[in-house]
C-alpha cells in the first residue's frame, strides 16, 4: 500500500463526501447565483453526477504531492502510513503548510515519532480536537 493508496483510504471518513462543489466552513454546497457552477471551459459542476471527475482529480493531486514529497528523506523513510499523514497534511493546506512544521520534519527524519506526533499540532493547538487527533496517533502508531 502507497501512501496516497493509504490517505484515500482515510479521506471519506476524514473528510466526507459531496458530489458538488461546497463551502469547507460550512458543508453547505456552492450554487452560482443565476445558472450552473460551471469551471474551465464551460464544464457544468451542478451536472457532474456522481465523484468520476472527482476522483480522477484527486488521485491526480495526491500523485503530484507524493511525487514532490518523494525528494525528502523524513518521507519516505516514514513508510506508506506515517508518510500519509505528510501527505493529508499537504493535501488539505498545500505543501508550505506542511513544509510549515519543521521541527516535525526534524523528528519524523529521526524516527523520533513521539515527538514527531506532539509536533503535528504546533501550528495550532485547537487542530489537535478536530482531524488532527487521528493523525497524531498514526504518527504515534504507524498503523491506521
Amino acid at each position: 500500500m502507497s501512501a496516497v493508496d493509504a490517505l484515500m483510504q482515510r479521506l471519506t471518513t476524514e473528510e466526507g463526501e459531496k458530489n458538488l462543489p461546497y463551502d469547507d466552513a460550512t458543508g453547505k454546497p456552492v450554487k452560482a447565483p443565476v445558472g450552473n457552477l460551471s469551471w474551465g471551459r464551460g464544464f457544468n459542476l451542478m451536472k457532474c453526477g456522481s465523484a468520476g471527475l472527482f476522483a480522477v482529480m484527486e488521485r491526480y493531486l495526491l500523485d503530484a504531492l507524493d511525487s514532490y514529497l518523494q525528494s525528502y528523506a523524513w518521507y519516505t523513510g516514514a513508510g506508506d502510513i506515517r508518510a500519509s499523514v505528510f501527505l493529508d497534511i499537504a493535501y488539505n493546506g498545500g505543501i508550505h503548510d506542511l513544509l510549515g512544521y519543521p521541527s516535525m520534519m526534524h523528528y519524523a527524519a529521526m524516527d523520533d515519532w513521539v515527538n514527531c506526533a506532539a509536533q503535528c499540532t504546533e501550528k495550532d493547538p485547537k487542530l489537535d480536537a478536530s482531524r488532527y487527533a487521528p493523525l497524531r496517533q498514526i504518527l504515534l502508531t504507524g498503523e491506521m
